[in-house]
């Protein structure tokens, strides 16, 4: 049966990690996690679940490091014997069919040859039951369960929006890469004030768009817009989540 272990990177989270950890451990044989310099509760947070294997922690008031960080947790990771890695940030939630399915979909993926999977990215809008669909809203999805092969030693250069998994499978997305029926939900564009925040956030990290030729505007412009629902049977738990 194969090993999954879950990564995260963490700073100031502790309004989203008790809904993380209830959506998201259940999936998962382990979670390796990165606290980067947090000042509230986070750390402590996960260090109290049964299921934390291990806690890189980084100084109060060092420099935001995406790369770093997401190397460090595969080495980590790979340390406690992962056969996949699943990575779900603080802010995202896996909808409520994902548990009970990845056991048969990671035994299909050793059949069929597949290294990585792709989850639908949903960003909620204003509550937790809404979803944006309309322009680039409704083509978002992300790799983020992936094989992990040691033999795999090359990873994305980018400090933002970088893939996760190393080159090796990025190189061979065409025969090994297969997209999974599951959502991935997105709580951090729920709020107004949030949107905002993530938006200047962006600005400040890449003032010049270099790793996001789109920009960054849209993550505020609310034209044209199309909201779907969640259907009762793809909804995400916890229902009650402590990040909304």
């Amino acid at each position: 049966m194969s090993r999954v272990i879950a990564l995260l990177q963490a700073r100031d989270e502790q309004r989203f990690i008790p809904g993380w950890l209830e959506n998201v451990a259940p999936a998962v044989d382990g979670i390796v996690a990165l606290d980067d310099g947090s000042e509230d509760a986070t750390a402590e947070m996960l260090s109290a679940h049964p299921k934390l294997l291990h806690l890189i922690r980084n100084p109060v008031g060092q420099p935001w490091n995406e790369r770093a960080n997401h190397m460090a947790l595969l080495k980590a990771g790979r340390q406690q014997g992962a056969d996949w890695f699943l990575c779900v940030d603080a802010d995202e939630r896996l909808e409520m069919g994902f548990s009970a399915d990845i056991a048969q979909l990671l035994e299909d993926a050793g059949r069929r040859g597949i290294e990585a999977f792709t989850l639908r990215l949903r960003e909620l809008w204003n509550d937790r039951h809404h979803y944006r669909t309309d322009g680039i809203w409704g083509r978002k999805a992300r790799h983020r369960l992936f094989r992990n092969d040691p033999r795999h030693t090359r990873f994305d250069p980018r400090p933002l929006h970088r893939h996760w998994m190393p080159l090796e499978i990025v190189t061979r997305l065409a025969t090994v890469g297969a997209a999974l029926p599951h959502n991935l939900y997105h709580l951090r564009m729920v709020r107004l004030q949030d949107r905002e925040a993530r938006r200047q956030r962006y600005l400040t990290l890449d003032p010049g768009n270099r790793y996001q030729p789109e920009g960054y505007d849209y993550l505020v412009d609310e034209a044209g817009i199309e909201l779907a629902r969640i259907p009762p049977e793809r909804d995400f738990l916890p229902l009650r989540d402590s990040g909304l």
